[in-house]
């Protein structure tokens, strides 16, 4: 069922929208304005010398930060796609939302239907005890987060229930730029009122990513990374997929929305500035044995052509101290980043030779071949102490040291965390330890 609509507007209240949260990514530049660089005197054009790669830089981030705002239009909807005339009560319909600015901005569009953001999302309505239910707000934005809104076009939500539903839920994984991890849930919702229901124990995961990549799994949970995404709009939008299948070949199925705020985008489009990525290897630093800690980064960007570095610098970050050290030249061993996977550097911390130094980090500047100044940011940080007896609470409960024990020696570590023995337990390598609470001993 698909509808159009010109610029008329909803008939629905004005809801407030919270405009989209900017994404914390460990290699985002800060976004302190550079300091104006001082008029240039006149000169012949034949015999002008060319501006240094700093000046350079600072005049085309000023330049990009001190245009005239523009008042935007809101955007026009254009069509609204419902996937299912009818539906049962819990249901996923599929509603899409295509629409367009009348001033050429079209990559700020995004979308928010009813409390999910996006512009494809998967809709699942629960009808109130008397069987009414209403129909939520479409929310298109644009530029400057100008608005329209209109209500989802009606369709009918049936007095049943599926017999069970696949919800997947995301989580963006610590110091990664893009790495995600995906769930995938299964609920019982018309199986309740049956109790003779078969169940339904899943044997695999297939999983769509829905930019051209897909995988099996036994656990209901996948790892994906969208760092490589094209960064050409506001959002990236990627309607992730599953298909459960039981053991008795029963198949269920999943969809959801991960819309993905592009930080560099918005540094190139509204500050001029190309942003140098950095992602780490291992995602957290590991002390050797001779105390130095050792980490390496693989700087990247989003350019058709390399990016020269100017200049490395690096600041030193005191435990116990307000205050950081000046910033200081430092070497990275390379000159240019090629496009594509980028390049590999590695920073190191001696923590015998500065004990009071935790964090390093580093200041990546230069420019395109366009001449926009390219930017990047990352730090190296001093792992914590390992645990010790002195150090840490005793661990007493039976069940919890065989997972303890059980997780050090599948992952061949000394040390585990909490992180460790959950991923184990979804993964089914805890499934034959004992869960149930411990007995009380008899008095």
């Amino acid at each position: 069922m698909r509808t159009r609509n010109g610029a008329r507007r909803s008939k629905a209240q004005w809801v407030g929208v919270a405009a989209l949260a900017a994404a914390l990514w460990l290699w985002v530049w800060s976004a302190r304005p550079p300091e104006a660089p001082e008029p240039a005197r006149a000169a012949p054009k034949a015999s002008a010398p060319e501006a240094p790669p700093s000046a350079r830089r600072a005049a085309s981030a000023a330049a990009a930060s001190t245009r005239a705002p523009e008042e935007d239009p809101a955007p026009l909807i254009d069509e609204i796609e419902v996937e299912k005339p009818e539906v049962c009560a819990g249901e996923e319909n599929l509603i899409t939302v295509r629409a367009h600015t009348t001033n050429g901005t079209d990559e700020y569009l995004h979308s928010v239907i009813g409390t999910r953001a996006g512009s494809r999302v998967p809709l699942r309505i629960w009808p109130d005890m008397d069987g009414s239910y209403e129909m939520p707000t479409i929310s298109v934005f644009g530029r400057n987060n100008v608005v329209r809104q209109i209500e989802v076009p009606r369709y009918k939500v049936n007095d049943c229930k599926p017999e069970r539903i696949v919800v997947i839920t995301h989580r963006l994984l610590p110091s990664t730029p893009g790495d995600y991890e995906l769930t995938a849930q299964i609920v019982d919702v018309g199986v309740k009122d049956e109790p003779d229901a078969r169940p339904f124990k899943p044997a695999s995961y297939a999983w769509v990513f829905d930019d051209g990549g897909s995988e099996k799994t036994k656990a209901p949970f996948v790892t994906h990374s969208y760092e490589r995404r094209p960064q050409t709009a506001l959002v990236s939008e990627f309607l992730v997929r599953v298909e459960v299948k039981s053991e008795a070949g029963e198949k269920l199925a999943g969809r959801a929305l991960l819309q993905i705020p592009n930080m560099m985008f918005q540094d190139l489009a509204e500050r001029g500035i190309v942003t140098i990525g950095a992602t780490p290897t291992p995602r957290f630093p590991k002390q050797d044995g001779d105390g130095v800690v050792r980490q390496a980064f693989r700087l990247w960007h989003h350019r058709d052509a390399p990016v020269r570095i100017d200049t490395v610098t690096a600041v030193r970050h005191y435990a116990g101290a307000s205050d950081a050290s000046p910033r200081e030249n430092a070497s990275l061993g390379v000159v240019e980043i090629p496009p594509g996977q980028g390049v590999d550097v590695e920073v190191r911390l001696d923590t015998v030779r500065e004990p009071d130094v935790f964090t390093i980090t580093y200041f990546v500047e230069g420019e395109t071949a366009e001449g926009n100044a390219a930017r990047g940011t990352f730090s190296l940080m001093k792992p914590p102490p390992a645990p010790t007896k002195e150090s840490s609470i005793p661990v007493t409960e039976p069940v919890f040291l065989a997972k303890i024990k059980r997780a050090r020696e599948l992952l061949a570590q000394e040390f585990v965390t909490d992180e460790d023995i959950w991923r184990l337990e979804r993964e089914g390598k805890m499934a034959d330890l004992d869960v149930s609470p411990p007995r009380a001993k008899a008095p």
